[in-house]
């Protein structure tokens, strides 16, 4: 009997030893990192202070200038997720509700923005609008010029298209698992009653399925306004609030650039912190405002003909948003490298071809072969680190009172502009900080063990909660297993597929990141940085290469993520 306690107890210091150990690494290196900058900012103040409203040379410009970014940040955010929901809502029904041929090509295609670094996808997405190597070739000239501002909404529309393809997934993704999860047994009765599809949906799918369009909205509008990396290949002559903070950092304006990315963190804050709560508690409350102004025979009406005349109309347009922003830009920019391989096609200058910029003096080729060192060995390292920081995260949040809490907190990394991160951590491990880490390679995996943790727990808690591993390990405990044997014998293997799955995002993640990296590489460039480079070099050809190589490491990686999962 004595024995038998003595097991307990040590099982209960055990689990103890593990809590303490698992929330000290959240804190130090997930929490601490992404917040450390709002203190910062109010440590600092007085200098804050006196960079924004008292310059003695420019006088309160850098705070004019902030509310500036911001206000294009929103806007761009705002319409973004705008186009995500007309585009997004139609193809999450297609998804959820259709059997049809290439359906696990078209989600494939939906989840690649989420993989595929932005820098190369965001020169795509410029090539094929603005040059006569995309869209162009139809009338001898690019579409639109980089900086053409849509009238009316006064935002960029290379960015706007930039954002729409980059954001959309979250909609479609988010609403996909919630109408997969409703049994249509309620939309099938509703149409023996008579029904149009459009009402159905208007009555029954969308007041059950708000929920989800609501998250999936929010995360959307908060990766629009974190963007980074897409957005500085694409901004032309404006500034967003992510990219002001990286221009103000190399300019040795930190007072500006913490305050401002002080704000950025907040808002993502108050932006997620909230409606984890609300969904969390009681879900969306619905009223019914089109009865309450006396609409509703207009909208029946309306619907039975749209029904009728446009129930394919819906599908075939979500296709063609597809064909336009994702699948085009990458057509486009491997065609394009094929045609300039040898030489410049329009000039015929071998200067201009990607081999000469690839081999010649400008040896651009020795250069991605070392960011591509620097970015694989700081994503594995990463990775690995954040792995064993997320498997003992996902047991306290399943089986601690203040596991939701805590999972809501590990939200907020994986949608706050990376931008900001970047200079959090530079700032509390950097020269300017704690000086523990000079900018490097190690500054860069610090700084991708912020983000990655989150990806890594919500793969790992979907397959928690989608297994019966309580009651496994109820079973191995009463057969005598340790809680570590258990662990090691039950539950890993139960959650392997999960961990798998974390593993690839967190790797994809960690490999496409561009606008931390920008601030805390120092010399070691990893990849998407380097792209950026190229294309403010002037570099195109070598640029068209390197986002080539960037959108074929993501679609291996996706392949790798699809047989996981499947």
């Amino acid at each position: 009997m004595s024995r038998l306690l003595s097991r307990v107890n040590k099982g209960k210091l055990i689990v103890k030893i593990a809590v303490i150990a698992t929330v000290a690494s959240l804190f130090v290196f997930v929490f601490f990192p992404n917040f450390f900058l709002i203190s910062f900012t109010f440590t600092k103040w007085s200098d804050v202070r006196t960079d924004l409203f008292a310059n003695p040379f420019i006088g309160n410009t850098n705070w004019i200038e902030i509310q500036k970014h911001l206000i294009l940040s929103l806007r761009l955010a705002f319409f973004a997720v705008m186009l995500d929901l007309l585009f997004g809502i139609p193809l999450a029904y297609l998804l959820a509700r259709k059997r049809f041929w290439g359906k696990g090509f078209l989600e494939d295609l939906i989840t690649f923005t989420l993989v595929i670094p932005t820098s190369g996808f965001g020169f795509a997405t410029v090539i094929t609008w603005t040059t006569t190597s995309g869209l162009g070739i139809l009338i001898g000239r690019g579409i639109v010029e980089k900086p053409f501002l849509i009238p009316f909404i006064n935002v960029p529309f290379i960015m706007l298209i930039v954002h729409v393809a980059l954001t959309f997934p979250y909609i479609v993704r988010t609403l996909q698992a919630r109408l997969e999860d409703l049994k249509p047994v309620f939309e099938q009765a509703s149409g023996t009653l008579g029904a149009t599809p459009l009402t159905t949906f208007r009555k029954i799918v969308f007041p059950l399925a708000l929920p989800a369009i609501f998250s999936g909205g929010v995360l959307a509008l908060a990766r629009s306004l974190g963007e980074t990396g897409a957005t500085m290949v694409v901004s032309s002559i404006y500034t967003t609030a992510p990219i002001a903070v990286i221009r103000w950092v190399s300019q040795f304006k930190f007072g500006s650039a913490s305050f401002l990315g002080s704000l950025l963190i907040v808002m993502a804050s108050a932006i997620i912190l909230p409606i984890e709560f609300i969904l969390r508690r009681k879900g969306v409350a619905t009223f019914k405002l089109f009865s309450k102004f006396r609409v509703e025979e207009k909208l029946l009406k309306s619907e039975k003909f749209a029904s009728r005349k446009l129930s394919r109309i819906k599908d075939v347009v979500g296709l063609i948003f597809i064909l336009l922003v994702v699948i085009l830009p990458i057509v486009v920019v491997l065609n394009s490298v094929v045609l300039s391989w040898h030489q410049d096609p329009d000039t015929g200058k071998v200067e201009g071809g990607v081999y000469y910029q690839l081999f010649g003096p400008s040896n651009y080729f020795s250069a991605l072969g070392r960011a591509t060192l620097v970015s694989f060995a700081s994503a594995s390292i990463a990775t690995f680190i954040a792995t064993c920081i997320a498997i003992p995260t996902v047991f306290f949040i399943e089986r601690h009172r203040f596991g939701n809490f805590v999972r809501s907190l590990l939200r907020i990394p994986m949608i706050v502009p990376t931008s900001a991160l970047g200079l959090s951590v530079l700032l509390l491990w950097g020269p300017a900080g704690s000086r523990l880490v000079n900018p490097g390679i190690w500054l860069i995996i610090l700084t991708h063990i912020v983000f990655s943790v989150p990806v890594v727990v919500e793969s790992i808690v979907a397959t928690f909660e989608d297994s019966e591993i309580n009651t496994f390990e109820s079973a191995a405990r009463t057969l005598g297993a340790t809680p570590y044997n258990t662990v090691e014998t039950v539950s890993l293997p139960l959650l392997k597929r999960g961990i798998l799955a974390g593993v690839i995002l967190s790797f994809t993640r960690s490999l496409g990141e561009t606008g931390a990296t920008f601030l805390v590489m120092g010399s070691d460039v990893t990849i998407p940085p380097l792209v950026v480079n190229m294309v403010e070099a002037l570099a195109i050809p070598a640029a068209l290469f390197a986002s080539t190589y960037l959108i074929a490491l993501s679609f291996v990686l996706l392949l790798a993520f699809r047989m996981v999962t499947r």
